[in-house]
Order: structure tokens, then sequence, then C-alpha cells
């Protein structure tokens, strides 16, 4: 074939590509997305009455519980800046507990995070910082709403190999600190979990569908305590991921995996096996969504004689829209927290179980109110005094950007 038919033969052809190519739309601009757009600033608040209520057993006690009136109010700014092939996203929020009578647990907790992800062909730097004084429960264990500082910090990058194959690498840090006066039990929080833990993530993944990606993410992580050298520990982590789009009909992450956690002190035995890590959620029938959340790993326990437990958590959510406005929902969730301290005889297992519900009415698109009810209990293998069961009937009125 000539050279001439081979350029009116390709021509065409290269012209039609030419001109779908201009017909695509550019990327969407994700401060498009914001509720508030100020030049290259996107801004999203979120406004919220939450846990407007009564609370039957303020301080989780198995005995006597203390019934008190409770509110939180909780802002949230979103802020988005969009520069050439940087995206910086930053949010702060804050919790402001109100309790009538017993002031002790009234409290704020503020929060911030930075998260710069950047473009450069086929590698996506990224860095995120963040941190928080914050006042709670930090865990089903510890009943105390306990005054804290996290600090957490990680960087990294993604690569495009080839089409749907990808690797990644970062590194973490993050500390946690208890004020001084923080006790739970008789134990001095700050002493027992003030740490410092350090971990490196590698991921190699595929897209083996536009809507599906499978990965492995393998972790080393390093663990240091300020005050209690006996909970120190080393983990390997191998996880195999699954990461379902946004837009498919089962949307999510699920990880089952492989944890070696090794406690260096020999103080409590070494943990090795099964984690998972699951949020999955589906819509059926258009007016059906049901989420489902599981997981399974090792948490470190305030307590002197157990250093750790391996926590195993299930948790259910059905709503229904029954009308465009108006939506039902129920949720149940069981955890079992299991002590394999040498320390510790007989059994040695608590269980915490929650069930509740709610119906919402969505006055406009950005502003929601609900009535919700739940109850709340643990059961203890370990003494009648670590359980406790609750209550609660209680409002909360959102505006914003609704999910």
């Amino acid at each position: 074939m000539r050279l001439s038919a081979i350029v009116r033969f390709l021509l065409p052809a290269l012209l039609a590509a030419s001109a779908a190519a201009a017909q695509q739309p550019p990327p969407r601009d994700p401060v498009d997305d914001a509720t508030m757009r100020l030049g290259p600033v996107g801004l999203t608040p979120v406004i919220a009455f939450r846990d407007v209520g009564r609370d039957t057993n303020v301080f989780n006690e198995a005995t006597n519980p203390k019934s008190d009136f409770t509110a939180t109010f909780a802002p949230k700014l979103d802020v988005l800046v969009h520069p050439g092939p940087a995206l910086f996203t930053l949010t702060t929020t804050a919790d402001y507990v109100y309790f009538h009578t017993y002031s002790s647990e009234r409290g704020t907790s503020v929060s911030s995070t930075l998260r710069g992800d950047f473009t450069f062909g086929p590698v996506k730097p990224f860095f995120s910082a963040g941190g928080g004084n914050l006042k709670g429960r930090v865990n089903r264990e510890i009943d105390t709403r306990a005054r804290h500082r996290d600090r957490a910090y990680s960087a990294g990058a993604r690569v495009q190999i080839y089409e749907g194959l990808f690797v990644s690498g970062a590194a973490r840090q993050s500390t946690t600190t208890f004020d001084e006066d923080q006790t739970f039990r008789g134990e001095d929080l700050a002493t027992a979990l003030n740490e410092k833990m350090d971990a490196i993530d590698g991921t190699v993944g595929v897209a083996v569908t536009p809507l599906t990606t499978v990965s492995v993410v393998v972790t080393q992580e390093r663990d240091r305590f300020d005050h209690s050298s006996e909970r120190d520990s080393d983990t390997l982590r191998i996880s195999p991921t699954v990461t379902f789009s946004p837009l498919a009909i089962l949307t999510g992450t699920a990880s089952f995996g492989y944890r070696r956690f090794d406690v260096l002190s020999g103080a409590a035995p070494d943990y090795h096996g099964f984690v998972a890590s699951l949020t999955l959620g589906t819509t059926v029938l258009e007016h059906h969504h049901f989420d489902a959340t599981f997981g399974r790993d090792v948490q470190y326990s305030y307590e002197q004689d157990a250093i750790y437990y391996v926590e195993t958590g299930l948790q259910g959510v059905w709503t229904w829209q029954i009308v465009k406005p108006i939506d039902l929902r129920l949720e149940g969730s069981r955890s079992r927290l299991h002590y394999p301290s040498t320390a510790l005889t007989g059994s040695t297992d608590d269980t915490a179980y929650t069930y509740g519900g709610g119906v919402a009415y969505r006055i406009r698109d950005t502003l929601r109110v609900g009535l919700n009810a739940d109850f709340r209990a643990r059961e203890s293998e370990r003494g009648a005094d670590r359980g406790f069961d609750s209550h609660r009937i209680y409002a909360t009125v959102t505006w914003g950007k609704q999910q």
C-alpha cells in the first residue's frame, strides 16, 4: 500500500478521534461540589444539634445509674482549594457536650485535619496532618469521658504502573497523650496508654473492573509507650483488600488478613491471627439501603494485667425511605472483647450490645430533623460490676449538605 493510500485511510480516523477527545468534558472540579464557592476556595459547613435528650446511665454504672439531660452542639467545616495539580482539604470539627446536672461530663472536643493530594501524570503524592484536643470515651472498654490529645501525620505516593495496575507507599506516625488526672477503675490512663506509633504501608493493586479494585496491603507497625514499656509491640500486617466504587451496586471496602502482633516484654501472649475491616453498603428496590460493618483487631487495654484485648464487632443498619422526605432507620451491633492475658484466670470476655432506630424528616435538602432511641448494654464474664445497661430517647437537627 502506497503512502498516499495509508494517509487517506488513517486521516479520517485520526480526525474522528481528535473530535471525540475534544468533546470529552474536563474532569469535574471538586470545589464545584462545595456548598459555597469563593473564587478558588470551596466551603461546606454543617451544623448539628444531636443527642438532645435524657441519658439514663451517664457513667455506665452497673448499680444505681445516674440520669441526666444532655445535648451536643457539633459544627463542622470542610475547606477545599484546588490550584492546578494540587487539591488541599481542611476539615475542622467541634463537639460541645452539655449535661444539666453532672457538670464533670461537660466538655469541648476540637479536631482538624489537613490533606494535600497532587497529580503529576502517573505519580500522585499526598500528605496528611491532623490532631485533636478531645474529651470522650475512647473505646468500648473505657467508660469515663477522658481528656486526651491525638496527633497523626502521614505522607506517601501512588504510582500508576500500567492501566489498572498501581503501587503505593506511605509512612505514618501518631501519638496519644492523656491528661495526668484522667483515671478509670483506679488506673491512670496517661501511665497506661500514652503512646507513639510509627508505621510503613506498601500496597500493590489492580482494577479488575471499572468499579472494583483488588489490592494487597503490607504494614509494619512499631508501638512504644511513654510509661508502660510492657505494652511495647511490633506488628506485621498483611491485608488483601477489595474496594468497590460508589457507583457500583455494592459499595465500600472489605479487608481480611493476618496480623503478627508481638509483645516485646513477654507480659502477655503474642497474637498471630485473623484480622478484618469491612464496611459495605447497598441499595435494594430504590428505597431500602443496607450498611454492614465488621471488624476484628487488637486493641490496647488500660488494665495492667491485661495489656491488650481482641475486639470482634458486627453492626448492621437498615434505612427505609418511606416517602421522599421521610426515612426510617433500624440498627444493631454486637462487640466481643476477648482478653488473652495469662495474668487473668477463668472466663475473660466482655460483650457489648446496641439496638436502636429512629425516624427522620427532611424539611429541605439542607435541613433534617430526627427522633431516635437506643438501648445499650455490656455483659462481663469477669464480674457483674463491669456490666451496665442504659437507654436514650433523643433528637437531632442537622443543617448543611446531607449525605
